[in-house]
């Protein structure tokens, strides 16, 4: 499969970056999405999926480290997973990895997949954006991306208590802003 991804980047510069990024954790990501998928053949397929975005991306890896390269694409991954999962199977259960839940807020955590769960994602993202800073980034970090609050505070160079903290106060926000146009839990 290296080979077939090596030949979608045009750029022979980009070539051992993705080398190594591809190397480095192939393993972790297919652990990941089977992690969430439970089957193999969906894995295979998703995991493929996951490293076609990446090759066509690579110049966007050019100037991160390797934690921040790893954050992004594990954030892709779960993404793509979930993703999969929905197109899958119409149902109201929720999906979610354990490391979601990385705070006590979760009653309102709860309430926030429910919310998502009920509404297109388009919509909520239209919704964190009118939330402004500093909410917005962190919040589309952890429920677009899906990244935890240690990878956002890497990311963003803050403090892990006031990447939570922020996420706690725009969840509020949000779920305030959620019900009023209609998203009720």
């Amino acid at each position: 499969m290296l080979m077939l991804y090596l030949a979608m980047i045009e750029e022979n510069a980009d070539k051992l970056p993705f080398v190594k990024i591809y190397t480095k954790y192939s393993h972790d990501i297919y652990k990941r999405v089977y992690k969430i998928l439970g089957n193999k053949y969906d894995t295979d397929d998703v995991t493929q999926d996951i490293w076609t975005i990446v090759c066509r991306n690579i110049d966007f890896y050019r100037d991160k480290s390797d934690e921040q390269a790893k954050a992004y694409i594990i954030g892709i991954a779960k993404n793509q997973a979930h993703m999969f999962l929905r197109k899958k199977s119409r149902t109201d259960c929720i999906v979610c990895d354990v490391d979601t839940f990385a705070n006590d807020d979760n009653d309102e955590e709860l309430i926030m997949f429910k919310m998502c769960n009920d509404s297109s994602e388009s919509d909520i993202i239209k919704c964190i954006d009118k939330l402004g800073e500093p909410y917005n980034d962190v919040l589309m970090y952890y429920y677009v991306y899906e990244h935890t609050i240690k990878q956002i505070a890497q990311i963003m160079g803050e403090k892990e208590s006031t990447i939570g903290s922020r996420l706690t106060r725009g969840r509020k926000k949000l779920i305030q802003l959620l019900m009023r146009r209609g998203y009720h839990d």
